[in-house]
């Protein structure tokens, strides 16, 4: 009788990696339609919908430090570097911005 090695069994597994989250593109927005042009920061009500999303509004420059908006309705301050600032939504589909004071260069 020959001696024959047990036949091999091989099984390949791919790894299953989790969607990396897709970083959405930036909506722009003129402040200074709505502001003076020598405005260095706007307070601003941000209305998200739905009311479960979030957005992160940054000037350009100022992408790192962001304003974190949390819906339904949230009001902060946001550094201005020029007349655009910038949108991220995440989890909300549509935006409203209320522009309540600003700081002006002195």
């Amino acid at each position: 009788m020959d001696m024959q090695p047990p036949p091999a069994f091989v099984q390949l597994v791919q790894a299953e990696v989790p969607d990396a989250p897709v970083d959405p593109a930036p909506v722009e927005v003129n402040v200074f339609k709505y502001i003076p042009e020598s405005a260095t920061a706007v307070t601003m009500i941000v209305t998200l919908t739905p009311p479960t999303g979030q957005a992160v509004i940054y000037a350009a420059g100022h992408e790192n430090d962001g304003t974190v908006f949390k819906g339904p309705r949230s009001i902060d301050e946001v550094k201005l570097s020029g007349p655009t600032i910038y949108v991220k939504l995440y989890g909300a589909t549509s935006f409203d911005i209320q522009y309540i004071n600003y700081r002006q260069r002195e």
